[in-house]
């Protein structure tokens, strides 16, 4: 799987848009869905802590939903 870096929130939910919401970030992320959105706007700098909160919870979450199958049965 190819790496892949983004420069701010708002690039990073717009790659994932198709897929996760800001509000649906936020959640994964166990943040507040008007801080998410506060910084996908560009209004409030994200701190390297929650940089790296983020980067965390993206992971685990990855990591927990690729061991899901749907069986149809």
């Amino acid at each position: 799987m190819e790496k892949r870096e983004f420069n701010d929130i708002g690039e990073l939910l717009s790659t994932l848009s198709p897929y996760i919401s800001a509000r649906a970030l936020a959640r994964i992320c166990d943040m507040s869905e008007s801080q998410m959105l506060q910084y996908k706007a560009g209004i409030k700098k994200i701190s390297p802590k929650n940089i790296a909160r983020i980067n965390e919870k993206l992971r685990t979450f990855a990591a927990e939903i690729s061991g899901y199958t749907l069986t149809g049965a």
